[in-house]
């Protein structure tokens, strides 16, 4: 079954969203290599710091790594659930979809700056109007300091940064398959964008509430020292994996003979 068969399945019969499952598939499949998983998030840390420090492209290519990384998690996490050896090359077989994700994380990258234009103007005029209003009325400010604070607008900054960030996860949320179907189902980048929009609209609030719930998780790792983290993104992966394996079957989709059952429950080996 190709994306379009697979999409309009998807669309017209509905899927079963199984919250529970896939954070419990998610632990079982880093138990059965933690080692290794913990090993690709280092590495790929490692590989992301050392991208950012390039001059200008720093920060795009440490964006575009990261998308391409995280699908190498994908594809392990696929081998050790069908056991067809899961190796530590794995992390690095996405590179083959290279082009593919650099234009999703361009495209994703640039909803992201439309999103951010409006508290960005709002908060740079704040600044420069304050900043004027200080050199106009240097005497007043010198008497009264605390003054200075009232220059900006809190009470409007505050619920504009809420919608900012609202619309921020919304395009996370929605977009969070991309990466892995045009890797998997060999698609164009935007109809792996149109096919993740598509599938995860039927199911919104399910999808938002776990990445929620993942994001707490994340926090509360970063909150041991950071060492956490450790544990937590690279389960954050497999949890994600995990979704993405029982909702879309990509091994069905590339005709893999590991794929023998439609059944979530049942592909536990």
């Amino acid at each position: 079954m190709n994306m379009q068969d697979k999409l309009q399945d998807l669309i017209t019969n509905d899927y079963e969203f199984k919250f529970g499952e896939y954070f419990s598939r998610g632990w079982q499949l880093f138990g059965k290599k933690p080692g290794h998983y913990i090993g690709f998030f280092a590495l790929t840390m490692l590989m992301i710091m050392v991208v950012a420090f390039i001059p200008v492209i720093g920060s795009i290519g440490a964006q575009i790594l990261g998308g391409v990384l995280m699908v190498g998690f994908f594809v392990f996490s696929q081998n050790i659930q069908y056991n067809a050896n899961p190796t530590f090359d794995d992390l690095f077989k996405p590179f083959s979809s290279f082009g593919k994700i650099t234009i999703v994380q361009l495209i994703i990258l640039g909803f992201t700056i439309v999103i951010l234009m409006p508290i960005l103007i709002f908060g740079f005029t704040s600044i420069f109007s304050g900043i004027f209003d200080i050199v106009q009325n240097a005497d007043y400010y010198d008497n009264n300091p605390g003054a200075v604070f009232e220059m900006f607008d809190l009470e409007a900054m505050i619920p504009l940064a809420i919608i900012t960030y609202l619309f921020l996860f919304f395009i996370q949320t929605i977009y969070m398959f991309s990466n892995p179907i045009a890797h998997f189902f060999n698609v164009s980048a935007w109809e792996s964008m149109e096919a993740s929009r598509k599938i995860i609209q039927k199911k919104f609030f399910h999808f938002f509430g776990l990445i929620i719930l993942l994001a707490i998780m994340n926090i509360a790792g970063a909150m041991c020292i950071f060492v956490g983290l450790f544990i937590t993104i690279p389960l954050t992966y497999t949890t994600m994996y995990a979704a993405f394996d029982d909702i879309l079957k990509p091994t069905e989709a590339n005709n893999d003979s590991l794929a023998n059952d439609d059944s979530f429950e049942k592909r536990d080996n």
